[in-house]
Parts: structure tokens; sequence; C-alpha cells
């Protein structure tokens, strides 16, 4: 065979490799960007139309986003492969074998998942919402499939595991619209404690923040004085200042010279 059939040869082949594989490579390509372009839409759209129903949580639109945009992935990464020709029945065999080796040394990250999807199913607390587990708090500003973050009070960012707070006590407490203050006021053994009592609760009872007061009365005994403890209920917009405001009141209050009970009985 001379060299010039040789040369022929290797171009028929290369030809044929070209024509073969050349149209898959383009092929494939096609279908990536197809795919990927798909899945942007998708996702943009699935968002926004959850967007538009007030009943649809951010975390719940997010959610349904993202699986849908990877199901379109997954979806595209198959027809790549069907293109070139390799049997996906097998592909999903090694995958599955993949899956289960993955799934033992990642368990901690598969329940993270798991924990995330029944918080996004289930939605104990929301976007806005403040919660409190594991000595730290703050408000909730994102929940991912994986993690939750949220700004505390001193405004750092704080990642925490779904898994934590899936499976931990977590208390939210701008569910509910109204807040208790415990005030605790102590005072000598020598003051009469119904008066000192009575002055505690008329001076909460002026503040018009007040709503009401649930139980009022000694919290403690010792031997050179005694503790007044009040439960005071507010809207929780006026927690904070209701607080301090009612703390400075108190000091003041107590600070004058309480009539003694000849004085009251004149009075």
């Amino acid at each position: 065979m001379g060299i010039e059939e040789q040369w022929n040869n290797a171009a028929n082949v290369l030809v044929a490799l070209i024509t073969t594989y050349g149209l898959r490579v383009v092929g494939a390509i096609i279908i990536l960007c197809a795919g990927w372009m798909a899945s942007r839409l998708l996702y943009t759209a699935v968002v926004r139309l959850c967007q538009q129903t007030p009943r649809i949580d951010r975390t719940v639109a997010l959610f349904l986003g993202n699986g849908a945009r990877y199901t379109v992935l997954v979806f595209t990464f198959v027809a790549v492969l069907t293109t070139f020709g390799i049997a996906t029945t097998s592909f999903v065999a090694v995958l599955g074998a993949l899956g289960i080796a993955i799934g033992l040394a990642l368990q901690g990250t598969l329940s993270n998942l798991a924990a995330g999807i029944m918080l996004v199913v289930f939605r104990p607390f929301h976007i806005g919402d403040r919660i409190e587990t594991g000595g730290v708090a703050g408000t909730t500003c994102e929940i991912n499939l994986f993690f939750t973050e949220i700004d505390g009070d001193d405004n750092t960012r704080i990642i925490i595991p779904n898994g934590k707070l899936w499976g931990e006590i977590v208390k939210v407490p701008t569910r509910n619209d109204t807040a208790r203050i415990d005030l605790r006021v102590p005072r000598p053994a020598s003051e009469d404690v119904g008066a000192s009592i009575s002055r505690l609760k008329n001076l909460i009872e002026r503040d018009g923040r007040s709503l009401k007061v649930s139980a009022i009365g000694i919290d403690a005994l010792e031997a050179d004085k005694y503790t007044l403890a009040a439960q005071v209920w507010a809207k929780r917009s006026d927690v904070t200042a209701l607080k301090y405001d009612l703390n400075r009141s108190i000091k003041e209050e107590f600070e004058r010279k309480a009539p003694s009970a000849v004085e009251r009985r004149a009075g």
C-alpha cells in the first residue's frame, strides 16, 4: 500500500469521525446551551409566579424555582449523554451506586438537606421573623436548603445548619403581637408591703403602653429586704422602650419617701 493510499484512508477515517461525532458534539453544545437558558428562564418564571400570590412565602418560591431549574439541568445532561449514544440505564445504575456511597459519606449534609425541605414545607418561621436557638438570636434573612442565615442583634450574619433548627427547640417571639415584661424591685424589709405593691401597680398602669399587669407580688424574701415582682404585658414594638422607662420611673418613685401609716390614715 502506497503512502498516497494511506493518506487517503486516514483522510476518509477523519472525515467519517468528523461527520459522525462532530455533529454530535455540535448537537451536545446546542442542547447544553438551550438547557441552561431554559433552566434560568424557568427559575425566573416560577419565582415571579409564586411572588404574585401573597399566600406563597418567599422561601417556598425560591425552593420551587431551584427545584425546577435543577430538574431541567438533569434532563439536559441525560439528553447530552443520549446524543453520544451512551446508555442512560447503565448510567443511572452507576449514579445510584455512587449516590449510596456519597450519601454514607455526607450523612450530616443530607440531614441538613432533609431538614431544609421540612422547614420549607412546614414553615415554622418565615423570612423576617426573629428566632432564638442554640444560644444565638436574630432576624431571619434567608432560608436555603442546607442552612439558614440570620442577622444578629449586633448586625452580624450568623449561619445556622438546618439540622440544628429542625432538631432543636426554636423560639419565634415575633409570631405574637404582645410580649411580657418581668420587673424586679428590691425593697427594704421595713417598708410596708401593701403600700409598695400599690405604688408599683399604680405607676405601671399610668403608662398607656402597659396593656395589663397579669401578676404582682413578693418574689423573694431576705433578712433585710424583699423583692417585688411584676409581670406587665405590652405590644411587642413597645417592649424595650417601656421596660427602660418603667425601670427609670420605678427608681424615681421609690427614691421618694413613702408615706407613713399615720399619714395614709390622715389622708
